[in-house]
């Protein structure tokens, strides 16, 4: 009986025993391979002089796979073919038309980040494989940065061209590709390398449409103002800009809700906006009349489905035709909405209080008794009576004086405005506080520049946006020094932009390819300047450019 309960506990053991070793574990398998593919060999080898082969073969220490290859490879010069590339286990294999090689020149396979393991996807960047068919390797290198050339900030991947000297006419970024191409990359920074002696022309290309060629003013371009001849390694800069369109065209008509509408233009210009037919001509009311701007706003009212306008372009002359589809009209009355011209609920120093709306109201039937005005000073409440004028159709602007640094409560009561259509708005109320003077700081630049011309210098927030310009010229006699004061500035990090404004027209132009005029120079100021509550922040800028 014992030699029985033995077998019997046994067995029961070896089976436990079993069942651990078949559990399925999780493997670690150690550290992920964060290395890219190392080269070991290259047949014919790397640099290579008198290359006469139809295949290349580059071995990897890993299996390797192609990713993206039409964007990152680029040959330099450009083939008069397309080479047959794919990867093959631990190779990459290259088929070449030898009988195609020019004589005596020096190739560049740049493969970019083209290069992968199979496994993990680490690239091998910035890799090259290079060969001569004459019988030495051309070593001269061009490095450069492409900026943007309105605010000087690096720009990446933009195409960098050369055209050899012998066949550079002023049209050939319209009508060919370059002889040699590479790309810039985050910072902005490219480089040839492998370049024989000789003369070149020079373009950076935002190329759109991947055509290694410009089209146009839909694309960003940019030049060097002469022929570069090369005789050793070479450093330049490059500044992109978009060249301003000769013809002025209509993008796009816009109805975002019943009542308004919008124009785009392409370029600003001074806009005539007509009715064609002449019943409809107190019908609408364009905003910002006999200004230059690109954006054509206009209310209408006592219409339905479509409005036929003439666009009179004075700036270019010319004349359009447009049918303004407008959307329908949803039954029942609308509610409407008030706003004010306070930025974050702080109305800024100085400004008039303004009550803007979306609609073309009926300013014959404003009830300003239904609108109250208070302000708390501690605990006593004072309520204003108004002094208000619409100084268009869809703003009312109040009069009043208020005071600095103060908070403010404007209650709106049921029926106060009324718009064309009947609609009417709901009671409201409004809280908003006054900007102080001493809230705000001031900022004296001293300048002082080494050329006497014109320039518009700028205060920009982080946004790049403009918050206060001046422009300054110099007369032949005078000094080349002055001092600029920008007064009542919101507490913030700004920068100072100069434009080097040679025409004197109080603003960036742009350049023009054809023409060969570059955009006009700006300088950005590299020192943040932080603005302060009641403080003056002096800064001394010198313009050594």
């Amino acid at each position: 009986m014992a030699k029985q309960v033995y077998k019997i506990v046994s067995a029961f053991f070896l089976i436990l025993l079993f069942e651990k070793c078949a559990q399925v574990g999780v493997l670690t398998g150690g550290k992920r391979d964060t290395i890219p593919p190392k080269l070991i060999e290259a047949l014919p080898a790397n640099n290579t002089v008198n290359f006469n082969s139809d295949q290349v073969v580059l071995k990897f220490d890993e299996h390797v796979k192609l990713t993206d290859l039409p964007n990152q490879l680029i040959i330099s010069p450009k083939l008069g073919f397309d080479p047959d590339i794919y990867a093959d286990g631990k190779k990459i294999i290259i088929s070449f038309k030898k009988h195609a090689l020019l004589p005596n020149t020096t190739y560049r396979f740049y493969f970019g980040k083209a290069i992968l393991d199979m496994t993990e996807g680490n690239a091998l960047t910035n890799f090259e494989y290079v060969f001569s068919t004459g019988n030495q390797i051309d070593s001269l290198r061009i490095k450069g940065t492409v900026l943007n050339a309105f605010n000087n900030k690096p720009e990446k991947d933009i195409i960098i061209g050369i055209y050899n000297k012998a066949e550079a006419v002023d049209s050939l970024p319209y009508k060919k590709t370059p002889n040699y191409i590479t790309r810039s990359s985050e910072s902005g920074d490219f480089a040839f390398g492998n370049l024989p002696p000789g003369i070149y022309k020079v373009y950076g290309l935002a190329d759109k449409n991947k055509n290694y060629m410009y089209d146009g003013e839909v694309e960003r371009i940019a030049f060097l103002d002469s022929a570069l001849e090369l005789k050793g390694d070479t450093n330049i800069k490059l500044n992109l800009f978009q060249e301003e369109s000769n013809k002025a065209y209509i993008k796009k008509i816009s109805s975002p809700y019943f009542g308004f509408s919008q124009i785009i233009l392409n370029k600003k210009s001074i806009i005539s906006l007509k009715t064609i037919n002449k019943a409809d001509k107190h019908n609408i009311y364009e905003t910002n009349t006999g200004k230059l701007k690109d954006t054509i706003s206009f209310f209408y009212k006592n219409l339905s489905d479509t409005l036929d306008l003439l666009v009179e372009n004075l700036s270019f002359k010319k004349t359009d035709t447009v049918k303004v589809k407008l959307p329908k009209i949803k039954a029942g009355k609308k509610k409407i909405s008030v706003s004010l011209n306070a930025s974050g609920g702080k109305l800024f120093f100085n400004k008039p209080l303004q009550l803007v709306f979306l609609n073309w109201m009926d300013t014959s039937t404003t009830n300003v008794t239904k609108l109250k005005l208070s302000s708390k000073t501690d605990s006593l409440i004072e309520t204003e009576k108004l002094k208000y004028k619409w100084i268009n159709i869809n703003t009312l602007q109040i009069n009043n004086r208020l005071r600095q640094g103060t908070q403010y409560s404007l209650k709106v009561d049921t029926n106060a405005f009324f718009d064309v259509s009947g609609n009417k708005n709901d009671s409201s109320m409004i809280v908003f506080q006054t900007e102080s003077e001493n809230e705000l700081g001031k900022l004296s630049l001293k300048l002082l520049f080494n050329k006497k011309q014109g320039y518009l210098v700028q205060l920009i927030n982080e946004q790049e946006q403009i918050i206060r310009e001046q422009f300054v010229s110099f007369s032949l006699s005078g000094s080349n020094a002055t001092t600029i004061d920008f007064t009542n500035v919101t507490p913030g990090t700004y920068q100072i932009k100069i434009v080097f404004d040679e025409n004197e027209n109080k603003k960036w132009d742009t350049g023009n390819l054809n023409s060969k005029i570059q955009p006009e120079h700006v300088y950005i100021h590299p020192k943040a300047i932080k603005i302060l509550s009641d403080w003056e922040i002096e800064e001394e800028i010198l313009i050594k450019e």
